[in-house]
């Protein structure tokens, strides 16, 4: 639920406003802690702490100042009252005398706004990693990482699709077989790349400021034009996945972002909570975190979500900040609410019912209505622009 910090001179209005949310669905939206006195509004600011402070401040010209002092003024957006007419792209001002439920769905565009910008944009000076997961199997992690890193190869961004699922389920959409064929260093040739990462580390102090030697990475990797991305061939060995720690995701991840050879790197793992999860959520830069519209599903993430905030609050705020929140399979309506109160869905992903008996795989990957929702997400992530995605 987001917090809201409204203030207007007028309580008739106040008390409309919220009379009007709490009789709506929005009550489950917004929580709103309403002033009409600058001094009530002035003490209310000094007991703020960091885990309390508004997502959201609207307010009348004459308590802006109230606000602006206070230590939190430049990390939460604000709207301004105005009786004034206002243009739709104006995301600093709104209009004070309008049909109520105009004025609450400007507050959540301009939250949305907010969250998007508080998790960066793609300035293309790095390789950005991109963590799709989720806490529930089934939710389509492998239908939106690999639509993902088509929709950016399309776009003429290099990507590299970095697949770490225990079992691997791309075998029908990427016809993995031809690519074994393929494959320059044959054999296993995934377990071959893990044998030499951990055996160029260097576990000794003794050997300080000596030179690791350099992995061709190139060796190891194939293009597949599916999804106008490269990739490895999938490991014939799963003792080997399952064997990976922490260190060795992380370490696989760090050698594709410095090759400097791509743009994004999409990863796709298991849902089961694991140390190659641990160390694609510290390594992405941004984590698409999917969810559907059934009970399993959004009560799994709520237990997720309460137990690693319980664990380490700083490192769960940390993830949560560059967290996209995406609801997959999207019907045109919500049956179930989102499992956090601080939670809003960025994005949804649309329900297709041709995938539910497909007898050709390669459909997975040429759905028009699929692909023009996955290039309005590349939108929302700053990765793609209107003029491009045309």
């Amino acid at each position: 639920m987001n917090r809201v910090l409204l203030a207007s001179s007028s309580l008739e209005y106040v008390e409309a406003l919220l009379d009007f949310i709490q009789g709506s669905s929005y009550s489950a939206v917004f929580q709103v802690t309403a002033f009409s006195q600058p001094e009530a509004m002035s003490r209310y600011i000094e007991e703020l702490s960091p885990t309390s402070t508004p997502d959201l401040v609207v307010v009348e010209e004459q308590f802006i100042e109230k606000w602006i002092s206070s230590p939190f003024a430049d990390k939460v957006p604000v709207l301004l009252f105005t009786e004034q007419f206002v243009s739709e792209e104006n995301q600093t001002e709104i209009r004070k005398y309008q049909p109520l439920p105009a004025i609450l769905a400007k507050w959540e565009e301009v939250l949305l706004s907010s969250s998007r910008r508080e998790k960066g944009r793609f300035n293309g000076e790095q390789t950005w990693v991109i963590g799709v997961t989720s806490a529930s199997g089934g939710c389509g992690k492998t239908t939106v990482a690999l639509n993902l890193a088509k929709q950016l190869g399309r776009s003429g961004y290099s990507v590299f699709y970095l697949n770490l699922e225990t079992i691997d389920s791309t075998g029908p959409f990427l016809h993995t077989t031809s690519m074994e064929m393929q494959s320059e260093s044959g054999g296993d040739s995934f377990s071959q790349l893990l044998y030499q990462l951990r055996t160029n580390k260097i576990p000794n102090s003794s050997f300080h400021g000596e030179k690791k030697d350099r992995i061709d990475l190139k060796s190891y990797t194939i293009r597949n034009e599916r999804i106008q991305a490269d990739c490895f061939i999938p490991a014939k060995n799963r003792k080997e996945l399952l064997q990976m720690n922490k260190s060795d995701t992380s370490e696989l991840i760090r050698l594709i972002t410095e090759s400097g050879q791509y743009h994004f790197v999409i990863t796709d793992q298991d849902s089961v909570w694991d140390l190659r999860s641990e160390a694609v959520m510290e390594e992405s830069q941004l984590l698409i975190w999917l969810l559907s519209d059934d009970i399993h599903t959004m009560n799994k993430y709520k237990e997720w979500m309460k137990f690693h905030k319980q664990l380490d609050p700083e490192q769960y705020e940390n993830r949560m900040r560059k967290t996209l929140h995406v609801i997959n399979r999207y019907m045109g309506n919500m049956a179930n609410e989102l499992p956090g109160e601080e939670m809003m869905a960025e994005h949804y992903l649309p329900y297709i019912p041709s995938w539910k008996q497909m007898r050709e795989p390669d459909l997975l990957l040429s759905s028009p209505i699929y692909q023009k929702e996955m290039s309005k997400l590349c939108e929302a992530i700053g990765v793609l622009n209107r003029e491009n995605t045309a």
